[in-house]
């Protein structure tokens, strides 16, 4: 071998080494950031860590599971909640009923909750010609999908309205939901089939980049995965179980109604549940076999991004479970069978009002119709 070729293969080696020697230093350096970013002392400006936050996520999506001071379970971003909510196509939804600060004529579509494709007509066209047109190319998305045209004479959007004509309307795909984000691939599909249907419908339907809708969707995944939370406690009995007639009783004298699931629930003015009581072995309650029954606990659960006013829910909650322990002669205790204690109580209170002035400064405000429809 020449003084040149053993000379290239030194030089070769050096440079190899070096190169290795910068990946180790780089990876390192990676590792070092992320753990500062993501280490067990990071702080979550909005719950705070598991140690301090009486509402720290401590088990699995869908799980009521907590800490001795926690009885609460946060539902992890991605799959939120373990049963299915089955998707619709609702093009002449009836609005659900909304508090004072949220208005019923607000548009159900928006910019920050829905991926928006804007169709025109040169005419106009039957609200009822474009729900016909839709209904097939726009069936089976995993997320909500909704129809609305626009009022020129109210200078507002509508559902969809047979017999009413529009020149202008639109058709949005719900970006978020208990099950995560959206998909790019289904944003595409969607987008195509709107522009399917308005075709068929005569109309032209301009398609947004999805680039951005996938960016929205992940930053309100991660928004809304922060705040959804379930509150739940378990009554339990010191020694005999409780007599099913006493147990339902007390229910109904504090508001409560036993609905067809097998659960009882106060409801507000405008029918929107504050919170339930179900039964701790999972066997649904039933008017009848209560007479009968024997109960050996009771679960109370109050689901926070979809009560409104959660804060003022918490405290009937609280009040609730005090006449329960009273009357009953039980006690209050988390899935660990771990005593919950006032201060918890208290913690869990202050945790909730984060979360409700959180979910405001977002305009979506707790129970109101944008919140129903993010926490499905």
């Amino acid at each position: 071998m020449s003084d040149l070729q053993m000379g290239l293969l030194a030089i070769g080696g050096v440079v190899v080494a070096a190169v290795l020697a910068y990946n180790k230093w780089q990876e390192a350096r990676f590792r070092r950031e992320a753990q500062a970013r993501l280490g067990p002392d990071h702080d979550d400006v909005l719950m705070g860590t598991a140690e301090t936050s009486p509402l720290a996520a401590t088990a699995s999506a869908g799980a009521a599971a907590s800490t001795p001071a926690s009885p609460a379970a946060d539902r992890p971003s991605g799959r939120r909640s373990e049963e299915r909510i089955e998707p619709t196509f609702d093009s002449t939804e009836t609005r659900p009923a909304t508090s004072e600060s949220a208005s019923s004529a607000a548009p159900i579509l928006g910019e920050s909750t829905d991926f928006i494709v804007t169709l025109e007509a040169s005419e106009d066209i039957d609200g009822e010609a474009l729900i016909e047109a839709a209904a097939v190319p726009l069936a089976g998305f995993s997320k909500a999908v909704r129809l609305e045209g626009f009022d020129a004479a109210g200078a507002v959007w509508e559902p969809l309205r047979p017999g009413a004509r529009y020149t202008l309307m639109r058709a949005g795909l719900q970006l978020v939901d208990r099950q995560g984000p959206v998909s790019d691939g289904e944003l595409a599909t969607f987008g195509a089939s709107v522009q399917q249907a308005a075709a068929a419908a005569g109309a032209l339907a301009t398609v947004p980049d999805r680039s951005d809708a996938m960016a929205r969707a992940a930053e309100l995944d991660e928004f809304c995965s922060q705040v959804d939370i379930l509150i739940a406690m378990h009554v339990v009995a010191a020694a005999a179980a409780f007599p099913g007639t006493k147990v339902r009783a007390l229910a109904e004298a504090s508001g409560l109604v036993l609905e067809q699931d097998g659960r009882f629930r106060r409801r507000d003015d405008e029918g929107r549940a504050l919170y339930e009581m179900a039964n701790m072995d999972a066997t649904p309650f039933r008017a009848e076999a209560m007479r009968a029954m024997s109960v050996s606990g009771i679960t109370l659960e109050l689901d926070v991004a979809r009560a409104p006013e959660p804060a003022r829910a918490f405290e009937q909650f609280r009040e609730l479970a005090r006449q329960l322990v009273q009357a009953l002669e039980a006690s209050i205790v988390d899935e660990k069978r771990h005593p919950v204690s006032p201060a918890a109580f208290e913690q869990i209170a202050s945790q909730i009002q984060t979360v409700q002035r959180a979910m405001a400064a977002r305009s979506i405000p707790p129970g109101t119709p944008a919140a129903l429809r993010l926490f499905s």
